[in-house]
């Protein structure tokens, strides 16, 4: 049985942030876990301190929109908030706006707070450079796409804030950045400078290059190695990168990164969850996945970067817990597994 903490992940999304002709701020929003019940929440807004003990609201919407992913879970629908208050001073209510919601369940527990932002999608989509549609689409989808860049650096800024605080992180690398679905978010809290994006996909390098001032970008190569110096990063995170190489591609991306990371920088790398496995991975594996923990297939999108790689180096791969706590260990200690039921999230810490 692994001994690797596995815990639930914390859903959460701000529907509105705004300011009021009074100077009062209104936050509306919901948050849950699927695994216990939510009674109230404390929000802190950049660090300081702005409302506590904020009674849960009724949202039907949100069980709803749920179901499907996790199944039936009555108290969900009890996961709205709604908190109007004056701002604490210097703090302003909009999308650079750090918000530190932290749950508390009908017995008084405490659990892991979610760090998030308001995600103003329209306002993002008019007035930001949007990458084109095909490049959107090799790194997950156009649908929804900056939405969806926004809910990862929720789990980035929470997962990697459990640990380390990412304002006290010298140097982030985004490993797969893609068209900086993610760095582009992440720009709104941490100081451009301090963001490095890498990925083998020549032209959304060249994209991000033209369309986003500030981080660093650099076109690396399938495998290992990559030019940064030995202890660069603090933190790196690599969301839909493990879950598409196989075997020995992962051990030689799993040395560079310890190479290129500081004693105790956070890692977090994403990996395919139980939903994702129990739909799309061949039957025809189950024994050898059963037996090893981990298999790989390619599959029918593997041309998508073929052209920056080769045909089968982009894959489908699946993991269990138990063979990333004996094997991913050999390199960093692996301090936590967050269950999503779609990508999963692997949080590692360089020893």
């Amino acid at each position: 049985m692994s001994k690797v903490l596995i815990s639930p992940v914390i859903h959460g999304f701000i529907d509105l942030f705004q300011l009021h002709q009074d100077k009062q701020a209104q936050l509306r929003g919901w948050i849950f876990r699927e695994d216990t019940p939510i009674e109230k929440i404390d929000v802190t807004l950049q660090g300081k301190p702005w409302a506590s003990a904020i009674p849960m609201q009724e949202r039907p919407d949100v069980k709803t929109a749920f179901a499907g992913i996790i199944g039936s879970r009555s108290h969900i629908s009890r996961s709205g908030f709604d908190v109007t208050a004056p701002l604490p001073e210097g703090i302003k209510a909009n999308s650079r706006t750090i918000v530190r919601i932290t749950p508390y369940t009908p017995d008084g527990a405490r659990l892991d707070p979610l760090q998030t932002h308001f995600f103003a999608c329209r306002d993002e989509i008019s007035n930001a450079s949007q990458p084109p549609i095909h490049l959107q689409e090799r790194i997950g989808g156009s649908k929804d796409f900056a939405r969806i860049g926004a809910n990862v650096a929720s789990l980035v800024l929470t997962y990697v804030g459990k640990y380390k605080p990412i304002s006290e992180s010298n140097l982030i690398l985004d490993w797969g950045c893609g068209c900086g679905r993610v760095i582009t978010q992440l720009m709104k809290f941490v100081s451009p400078e301090r963001l490095h994006g890498c990925d083998i996909d020549s032209e959304a390098i060249a994209w991000n290059k033209e369309n986003i001032p500030g981080p660093t970008f650099n076109r690396i190569d399938p495998y290992p190695p990559t030019s940064y110096p030995d202890s660069t990063f603090d933190v790196v995170y690599g969301i839909s990168v493990m879950t598409h190489l196989e075997e020995t591609t992962q051990v030689c991306w799993l040395k560079e990164l310890r190479r290129i990371t500081r004693p105790g920088a956070i890692l977090v790398l994403s990996v395919m969850g139980e939903k994702l496995r129990d739909t799309n991975m061949p039957a025809s594996l189950a024994a050898e996945f059963g037996e090893k923990g981990f298999v790989s297939f390619v599959s029918n999108y593997s041309e998508l970067l073929a052209g920056f790689s080769h045909y089968g180096y982009y894959r489908e791969a699946y993991h269990t817990v138990d063979y990333i706590e004996s094997n991913w260990s050999r390199y960093f200690d692996v301090v936590e597994y967050i269950e999503t039921k779609h990508q999963d999230l692997v949080i590692l810490r360089a020893n």
